[in-house]
């Protein structure tokens, strides 16, 4: 790798970030992917402002082998295009054998964090991220998966979000929500299963004074889907996730 719009960082899985099992925890592998990527943004002139800030839209992280406690690791990131408004920014987590374990590949809109509304990345961010996109580096995860559309009717808790869920904008944090999914299912299944897939549809942001409601439904063994839901009834997110059996 010597694309210089490819930036390559060294990460340790610190012993802070895995479960009992010694396992990195799945929303940790997700928060220090997206860390990175928004180094990458930063170095190059097109980070979050006081005034702007990139949004997710859409995740897909498709995990190989689960990182250990205190493994060094390697994370690269780069952006594969620009469309529409949306950019899908790649993240490869390899081991230092060279072995990819972890892609991702995310779906971001930049937004006016005073209006909430999408800027406009034809203008000079646009220009830009032009000047960066690194369309042919290969990753495991080719695309984002279309997310699974069982309706999911029941209500498995409700929760209304605390200090720690609360990002820099004043909303639900968006890696949070794969805690609160994941807090719900039974640990003896945790314990004994690794994830694998996490598929993620991000429709609405959850406030810092609302209650969320959210319904998870398991389609077969070790596949689920999960939909957390606004007070007013309209869908905050939807989430897919896979595991497999150790």
């Amino acid at each position: 790798m010597n694309n210089k719009n490819i930036d390559r960082f060294t990460f340790y899985a610190e012993t802070f970030l895995a479960d009992s099992k010694g396992r990195m925890r799945p929303s940790n592998i997700c928060s220090s992917m997206l860390n990175f990527a928004y180094r990458h943004a930063d170095a190059r002139g097109f980070g979050a402002t006081s005034s702007l800030g990139w949004v997710i839209a859409r995740m897909g992280v498709h995990i190989d082998r689960v990182p250990l406690e205190k493994e060094k690791l390697y994370i690269d990131t780069w952006i594969r295009n620009l469309y529409h408004g949306f950019t899908d920014r790649c993240v490869r987590m390899t081991d230092e054998a060279g072995n990819e374990i972890v892609s991702m590949i995310t779906t971001f809109a930049m937004i006016d964090l005073k209006t909430r509304s999408a800027v406009d990345l034809n203008g000079d961010i646009g220009v830009a991220m032009n000047g960066c996109l690194v369309p042919e580096e290969p990753l495991a995860l080719r695309r984002i998966p279309s997310i699974n559309r069982t309706p999911v009717e029941e209500v498995t808790f409700k929760r209304r979000p605390l200090y720690s869920d609360i990002d820099i904008n004043g909303h639900m944090n968006s890696i949070r929500y794969l805690d609160h999914i994941l807090d719900a299912l039974p640990i003896e299944f945790l314990n004994n299963n690794d994830i694998t897939d996490i598929v993620v549809a991000y429709m609405h942001e959850g406030s810092a004074t609302e209650e969320l409601s959210y319904g998870i439904k398991e389609l077969e063994p070790g596949h689920y889907v999960a939909q957390v839901t606004k007070e007013n009834g309209i869908a905050a997110s939807r989430f897919e996730l896979k595991f497999k059996e150790l």
